[in-house]
């Protein structure tokens, strides 16, 4: 916005040297007359788009348009989104849906009332095509495709406002905006990555909190040999069950278990697979890590060994002094 206006501010210097320059020329008998010229020359037409002819008067007039269509659009999107909030029926993650459609709309019908002021007619498909040939011919096919993905993805909700998602191994966190152009997540080390929309489109994306705040953890973990399977389960069980924490989600169907998932070279392994709910799905590793504190509390209590990596090494030969 600030960058508009000093070029704005910047025109209107030229013009009005230009004016004075081509004044010189001139002679005039009454500051009246210099006006009336002056005038006249700001509204006729000093260069042409299409064919049309544009003046400078029509210029201005189309720049403050679209600058009054833009802060009316932000006011508009700062106003509902603060109205939204504190509005208890409205669902988490709707508010950006109605503000961001909201402002585009607005920014859009500004930009063609200032075209309009222009001369130019959106009307005309011609003109249309030629601009998206010429945009795509200089290598906008990205910026496109961002944005009818940015339309997909506000329209179908399938990633919302709060939602915790994951692309890879190293990027998951909070949806906290999403843009024509990018979404914004937040990881949870408070760090805010822009990820382009058609990354969404084109990619596989775990959702953790599509339909609910309920996910499985898998916590691995392995004992020594000549332990007792049984006992294993029994320990971790009773000492998960004891924990008593609010983070734990069970029902007929999700119900937390112990199971054995192979014998290693080292260890014999198994995996606690239990259900969590609420805020702590949004914070894998410390969750992960009440569950291994946990975990190594009831082996220790229960005098069963955790084996370390190991290997036996038979020498046939010593060399000779």
């Amino acid at each position: 916005m600030k960058k508009t206006l000093w070029l704005l501010l910047v025109l209107c210097i030229l013009f009005g040297v230009y004016i004075y320059i081509t004044s010189m020329s001139q002679t005039y008998t009454t500051t009246k007359e210099l006006i009336a010229w002056s005038w006249s020359m700001a509204n006729t037409g000093f260069f042409t788009i299409g064919g049309t002819s544009i003046s400078f008067v029509s210029l201005v007039l189309s720049v403050v348009i679209f600058l009054l269509g833009m802060f009316i659009g932000k006011n508009y999107k700062k106003l509902v989104t603060q109205k939204i909030y504190t509005s208890s029926d409205v669902k988490h993650g709707s508010h950006t849906l109605v503000a961001n459609i909201g402002y585009y709309v607005i920014v859009v019908i500004s930009l063609a009332i200032a075209l309009n002021f222009l001369g130019i007619n959106l009307s005309s498909i011609a003109f249309i095509a030629g601009a998206l040939s010429v945009g795509i011919g200089f290598g906008l096919q990205n910026i496109v495709s961002n944005f009818i993905s940015g339309l997909i993805l506000m329209f179908e909700r399938s990633i919302k406002i709060g939602d915790y998602i994951e692309l890879s191994s190293d990027l998951k966190g909070k949806v906290i905006d999403i843009r024509m152009r990018y979404t914004m997540i937040t990881t949870n080390s408070n760090m805010d990555i822009l990820v382009p929309n058609q990354s969404f489109i084109q990619n596989n994306v775990i959702n953790w909190t599509m339909n609910d705040d309920i996910c499985r953890f898998d916590v691995p973990f392995g004992v020594a040999y000549g332990t007792n399977p049984s006992k294993v389960i029994e320990v971790i069980l009773e000492k998960i069950n004891s924990a008593d924490l609010e983070m734990v989600y069970t029902s007929p169907e999700k119900i937390t278990r112990v199971i054995m998932t192979g014998m290693g070279e080292s260890s014999v392994d198994f995996e606690l697979n239990v259900w969590i709910k609420g805020e702590a799905t949004l914070v894998p590793k410390r969750t992960t890590s009440v569950f291994l504190t946990l975990i190594y509390e009831a082996l220790y209590e229960s005098d069963i060994s955790i084996p370390f990596p190991q290997m036996d090494i038979y020498v046939k030969e010593l060399p000779r002094s």
